[in-house]
């Protein structure tokens, strides 16, 4: 279940005193002012985050998704590796028709 809405927002107001109702002052803080902070600090508001991602029930999921964020495309993924049994089952099939045309 994933950290609920509410968590982030109070997360943001205790640790940034940002206004938990203004979500795009929330959203400001998180992406120019949290990774600023000291480590210790960051590691402490992902504890608390990760803490509370298995208490959202459905109601408690705020469906927001915040401007400007950019969303990777599919061509800036890392590509799979193929897998070596593939590869191999590929190879061992490739040599079986040879021989078999022979």
């Amino acid at each position: 279940m994933p950290t609920p809405t509410r968590c982030f927002l109070d997360v943001a107001a205790r640790y940034g005193k940002v206004d938990p109702g203004d979500q795009e002052a929330v959203q400001r803080w998180y992406i120019e002012v949290m990774p600023t902070l000291p480590r210790a600090t960051i590691n402490e508001i992902f504890e608390e985050l990760l803490a509370n991602n298995s208490s959202a029930t459905d109601e408690d999921i705020e469906r927001f998704y915040p401007e400007n964020a950019p969303l990777p495309t599919l061509s800036a993924s890392p590509a799979a590796p193929i897998p070596l049994l593939a590869i191999r089952l590929g190879e061992a099939l490739f040599r079986f028709m040879r021989r078999s045309n022979k």
